[in-house]
């Protein structure tokens, strides 16, 4: 069995798509190092508050992208079939749930901040911290939904440049208001942890209307526009998308749940935990920009190679990445091990909190190689490929059978060291790595949503 595609214009086109998402993650990564150390100086407190005041906001992020991930199930295969208006109909489906999506998390940040945040912390002062911050990232909610909806769906076209663009202009308006307002800068007055949120918010509505001027009035792939905001329901549409992008919506509602419950767990330890997992995410962040954006190229690229009708070309292309995710999990790990010592001292922070941060590091150097495997194999070729009820299966069954009730027994039951606290909080990604290792060879995750099974057995045969 051949692993490595020889075709360069694959690679062309992966990395084509991979290196400006890359850098859409490196300016995210930068705008959370920013925060955090400006927040850090304030003490664990305002870290804390933030970092579990942004959980609401993560969840909502997670539940949208697992809707436009499904939708992007559709249209890169739809893309590859050259069917835009098949798209337009995707992409008026997945703003119209991803608005209800964002009225109803509004609305709960907004009347009961300090209801959600105390299932986040038995700390009243992080508490009242997490609630100051959530009050205003509220507002952020259904403007992010709209953009992070249309870029998904640009990229499964191979549109990724204006998002690139859209994060440098925001990272700048984040940064500067994020100095401004909570150090009081420049006539401003010092709003601490509220002033972050201030930032984020006026960074948000920056991003949403240059995503908005790009989608209605310059795009020429889709020709998206204000219109097709009111097209009706199309029954087919519908009918595809609750077959293959409900379980994307419905995986990553179960997991974003999962993942509150780890954050219960960490939040329960203690606000020094909380403050050393949010420097080490940081870390994480900084060596993952590149598989990210490998992973959602591998994705684009599987369904529109699918949608072209070419499944053995599928196949071949998956075990290339398979191959690479390999190598750039081993590339992650030497990294995240050479970086963590700087990075960790930016912060100011007390010596409980720096060594609880060095104990999580060393365990995440290790786990980040199958992290690296499953989420590129699992969320991207598998997902992408339309295999969708497999990945919703592995990524459920990974978070609720090991990585909650695991890290629960060791974090709170046992009191255990860090090192292993972790380990179990992340135990679910070693069984989904497994997973996705064993579905990529089997070649059985091929699924073209966009035809019939009379369609798919004559382009078979014609191959």
């Amino acid at each position: 069995m051949n692993f490595l595609v020889k075709d360069k214009s694959f690679y062309k086109k992966l990395l084509a798509i991979a290196i400006p998402l890359a850098l859409q993650n490196l300016i995210n990564v930068a705008v959370g190092l920013l925060d955090t150390v400006m927040l850090g100086q304030l003490g664990e407190i305002a870290m804390s508050g933030s970092s579990l005041g942004n959980q609401i906001g993560f969840i909502y992020n997670i539940m949208n992208m697992g809707l436009t991930a499904g939708a992007g199930v559709l249209t890169s295969q739809y893309w590859g079939r050259k069917d835009p208006e098949s798209i337009r109909k995707v992409m008026s489906l997945a703003y119209k749930i991803s608005m209800v999506l964002g009225v109803v998390f509004t609305v709960l940040a907004l009347t009961i901040p300090e209801t959600l945040m105390s299932f986040y912390s038995e700390e009243q002062a992080v508490i009242e911290a997490g609630a100051v911050y959530l009050r205003i990232i509220a507002f952020t909610y259904l403007i992010s939904g709209f953009t992070m909806t249309s870029m998904s769906i640009l990229r499964t076209v191979g549109t990724v440049k204006i998002a690139l663009y859209m994060y440098i202009v925001s990272f700048f308006v984040n940064i500067f208001f994020n100095y401004a307002f909570i150090f009081g800068k420049f006539g401003f007055p010092a709003m601490g942890i509220a002033g972050a949120a201030l930032a984020t918010v006026i960074a948000r509505v920056v991003e949403t209307a240059i995503i908005a001027v790009y989608v209605f009035k310059v795009d020429k792939k889709i020709q998206f526009r204000f219109k097709h905001f009111f097209l009706g329901v199309d029954s087919a549409i519908f009918s595809t998308y609750m077959k293959y992008g409900a379980p994307v919506l419905f995986n990553e509602m179960l997991w974003s749940l999962g993942s509150t419950m780890l954050s219960v767990i960490m939040g329960h330890i203690g606000s020094n935990y909380v403050a050393a997992n949010s420097i080490c995410m940081v870390i994480f962040q900084c060596t993952s920009m590149i598989n990210q954006g490998i992973s959602q190229a591998a994705g684009v690229t599987a369904g529109n190679t699918i949608g072209e009708g070419k499944y053995k070309q599928a196949r071949q292309q998956s075990l290339t990445v398979f191959v690479l995710s390999i190598a750039l999990g081993i590339l992650s790990s030497l990294v995240m091990f050479a970086i963590r010592t700087p990075v960790i001292g930016f912060y100011n922070v007390t010596p409980e909190t720096r060594q609880i941060a060095f104990e999580i590091m060393d365990m995440m150097s290790i786990l980040i190689i199958v992290q690296v495997i499953g989420t590129i194999n699992m969320f991207g070729t598998l997902r992408g490929g339309g295999d969708s009820k497999f990945v919703l299966f592995f990524d459920v069954t990974s978070m609720w059978f090991f990585s909650v009730p695991l890290g629960w027994l060791a974090g709170l039951v046992f009191d255990s060291p860090v090192w292993l606290i972790y380990l179990a909080l992340r135990s679910g990604d070693i069984f989904k790595s497994v997973g996705a290792i064993f579905r990529i060879l089997s070649g059985k995750w091929i699924k073209d949503v966009t035809r019939t099974e009379e369609e798919i057995e004559a382009v078979k045969a014609e191959n």
